[in-house]
């Protein structure tokens, strides 16, 4: 990867291929809510080597230049088939994991409360936020933002896309709050098969909701607020 690449806002480089989101997934580094920003100021706001980290970029990219099946363009999609995919695919994951998380949530609560109290206090709590914040966002989407896009109405569209943002931001805090409280899903030595099971479904819905969120806000969003 030639160094001036680091120049660039990490939206513009995720979207060239999303695979890239799991590079920047595994570095910590937001390319969702904070994506506007130039990678070469968040390595210098993480004290990141930036010459090793352009080696361990390019290697990425070369293994999957390799691998040579590349994600689908979705700037090359319109905004009926965007919307449709956001809602066919990340919306359909989002729910159907945190059925599997209603479950063991409140299984590893009882089973493990006296092990690590605070911790699963916190994990219960965060996760009890994290549900009601995408619930409410996924419908409010799917019947106030999506239609008025589709319709083509660019004003209702245009109105309703800061107050989205923020829940984005808000649900994007949550997350970063569960990963802090977990060590990074770090399983304990204590836990049972259901305990990694809850941490694997959690981890699943962080970063599908990063692709997620990606899409809305790199890719159809900018298409209404210019």
């Amino acid at each position: 990867m030639k160094m001036e690449m680091l120049s660039r806002k990490i939206s513009d480089i995720v979207k060239e291929d999303m695979r890239l989101s799991l590079f920047f997934s595994g570095e910590r580094i937001d390319f969702c809510c904070n994506g506007f920003r130039q990678l070469d100021e968040v390595l210098e706001e993480k004290g990141e080597d930036k010459e090793q980290f352009s080696r361990r970029l390019s290697l990425f990219m070369a293994d999957l230049d390799k691998k040579g099946d590349r994600e689908t363009y979705f700037e090359d999609m319109d905004n009926v088939e965007l919307i449709n995919l956001i809602v066919n695919q990340h919306h359909k994951f989002t729910r159907d994991v945190l059925e599997e998380l209603d479950t063991y949530v409140p299984m590893i609560l009882r089973a493990h409360f006296d092990e690590d109290p605070e911790l699963l206090l916190m994990i219960n709590r965060l996760y009890g936020n994290l549900r009601t914040e995408l619930l409410e966002h996924l419908i409010k989407e799917e019947r106030i933002l999506f239609p008025a896009m589709k319709s083509g109405d660019a004003e209702e569209a245009k109105n309703t896309i800061a107050s989205t943002e923020d829940e984005h931001d808000a649900a994007g805090d949550i997350l970063k709050e569960l990963r802090s409280t977990t060590r990074d899903f770090l399983i304990p030595s204590w836990s049972c098969n259901t305990f990694a099971a809850a941490y694997h479904h959690l981890e699943a819905l962080e970063q599908d909701l990063f692709r997620h969120i990606f899409l809305e806000n790199s890719v159809l969003f900018p298409r209404f607020s210019q």
